[in-house]
C-alpha cells in the first residue's frame, strides 16, 4: 500500500500571503486595509474575547483592581468581523454555521465572508501530522 503526502503540494499551490503585501487574489481586494488589519489582530485574540465582559463588583474592584478593558470595537460591522476572523483563526474552514450567519447579519456579505476565510486559511501555518 503507498501513502502520498498531499500536504505540501496545498501550500505551494496557494500563494503565500507574508511574502506580497499586495491583495493577488480578486477575493481580498474586497477586504480594505482596515478590514485586514482587524483580520490580522484578530490572530492573538482567544475565544474569551468573545463573551461579553461583565464590570466587576465593588469587592472583586477591592480585590482585583479596576475591570481591564474590553477586547471589543466600537464599531458594530468591524466587531462582527473580528468575531468571525477570532474563530476562524481558531477553527480554520470548519467553522460554525452561526458565524457565518452573524457577519451576514452585521452586512458584510457572502463574498466578503468568504475572502476572510480565505485570506485566514492562507495565513495559517500548515499544520504537519505524522502518518501511522
Amino acid at each position: 500500500m503507498a501513502f502520498i503526502d498531499f500536504s505540501d503540494a496545498a501550500h505551494t499551490a496557494l500563494p503565500a500571503v507574508h511574502s506580497n503585501p499586495a491583495p493577488s487574489m480578486p477575493s481580498e481586494s474586497l477586504l480594505s486595509r482596515l478590514e485586514r488589519r482587524v483580520v490580522e489582530l484578530a490572530r492573538e485574540d482567544g475565544l474569551q474575547s468573545l463573551i461579553p465582559q461583565r464590570p466587576r463588583r465593588w469587592l472583586a474592584r477591592l480585590i482585583l483592581g479596576p475591570t481591564p478593558p474590553s477586547r471589543m470595537l466600537a464599531n458594530e460591522q468591524l466587531e462582527a468581523l473580528r468575531q468571525l476572523a477570532v474563530r476562524a483563526w481558531h477553527h480554520g474552514y470548519t467553522l460554525p454555521v452561526s458565524a457565518i450567519r452573524e457577519a451576514e447579519a452585521a452586512g458584510h456579505s457572502e463574498a466578503k465572508v468568504g475572502a476572510v476565510i480565505d485570506f485566514i486559511g492562507r495565513s495559517r501555518a500548515p499544520v504537519r501530522r505524522l502518518a501511522a
